[in-house]
């Protein structure tokens, strides 16, 4: 019986794709290297957190100059613009009808404080239980490791939880950590238990894998 939902944020309850680009080449110019490509940051970027992208642009980082990087981004000199953020049209309602059935949850490579900052995202904050971000794990994905800590929080076992996500690392991270993985994603995604590129057709694929024994 599944007794909770987690969610990636990235690529699922919001596209950061746009906004994240251009927040990392404005952050490296900044820094004084050079930006990254639209090319790089697909191949090496999208799907990863903040500290593992920079440290794949700068090569051979040393802790203190990760530090003067970062903190570019935590002394607000360089921030993301939330008007290149996009939602799922049905966001609002899926997460609403899910929440009452299931307990929600997020584990996500984003750090934490920006999860609920865009307004749209403030307003479901309450609907989920808990969020486990970046800097809450040691290990990220594809480690299973966010996940679990994510059902640990929330009181429920792996095999009862169904993590919804859109890359290869979110399947990986998913069956490590026990669960049930549905993808949602224009691109095919291999080993995923079901996918979609529908956002509103994930509460009935919730529920047809709630079925299945």
């Amino acid at each position: 019986m599944i007794k909770a939902v987690i969610f990636d944020v990235d690529g699922v309850l919001l596209d950061s794709f746009e906004a994240n680009l251009d927040f990392f080449q404005r952050l490296f110019i900044k820094a004084g290297y050079s930006a990254l490509t639209r090319e790089q940051y697909l191949k090496d970027g999208f799907y990863r957190g903040m500290v593992d992208v920079i440290k794949d642009h700068v090569v051979n980082i040393s802790d203190e100059e990760l530090q003067r990087i970062l903190n570019f981004w935590k002394s607000r000199q360089v921030v993301h613009n939330g008007a290149l953020l996009s939602f799922p049209k049905d966001l609002d309602e899926v997460v609403k009808k899910l929440s009452e059935n299931y307990l929600l949850a997020i584990a996500t490579s984003r750090v934490k404080e920006g999860v609920f900052k865009p307004p749209r995202m403030a307003a479901l904050k309450n609907l989920f239980s808990t969020t486990v971000a970046y800097e809450d794990t040691k290990n990220h994905k594809p480690h299973p490791e966010p996940l679990l800590v994510a059902a640990k929080k929330i009181h429920v076992e792996p095999d009862e939880c169904i993590y919804i996500g859109d890359a290869p690392s979110d399947v990986i991270a998913a069956h490590a950590a026990g669960m049930k993985c549905v993808v949602y994603s224009k691109n095919k995604i291999g080993g995923a238990d079901v996918q979609t590129d529908d956002f509103g057709e994930i509460p009935k694929l919730v529920l047809c894998l709630d079925k299945v024994k």
